[in-house]
């Protein structure tokens, strides 16, 4: 009990930002002035390999044990390929950022977007997070 109670409170407190992708758009200074403008989006993403190798970790039986790092080795199998970020519970979360983001510009003209894929990530849990930090030309 007190190998659970240790392993859930190192977890619940290491805790690590991760950058998954940047990109960034051209530039036109040449049409006025420029203000700053950004949306951000996030949603709770959820890794279960990570959750896997966690119960593995703290099962009693060796046999358990074993079941478990088959378990996490298919999964981790299944999930190849690239990925940025972990599997988020609604993956539309971030569909409607570009029109946030001309709500905060007047003029509807907008350079030098900065496309942002971020996580906040908690052991098997993350906060998956879209940004978009723009100009809006006045």
């Amino acid at each position: 009990m007190l190998r659970a109670f240790a392993v859930s409170l190192i977890l619940i407190c290491a805790g690590c930002a991760r950058l998954d992708h940047v990109q960034i758009s051209d530039i036109d200074q040449s049409q006025g002035r420029l203000k700053p403008i950004s949306v951000q989006i996030s949603n709770t993403g959820f890794n279960a390999v990570e959750t896997v190798a966690i119960a593995g970790e703290l099962a009693q039986s060796s046999s358990a044990k074993e079941n478990l790092g088959d378990l996490a080795a298919l999964l981790a199998l299944i999930n190849m390929g690239p990925t940025t970020g972990n599997p988020v519970y609604n993956d539309r979360y971030a569909e409607n950022i570009l029109q946030q983001l001309y709500q905060q510009c007047s003029t509807g003209k907008i350079t030098a977007m900065r496309n942002v894929r971020e996580a906040l990530s908690y052991g098997p849990v993350s906060g998956e997070i879209v940004r978009i930090d723009a100009d809006c030309i006045l």
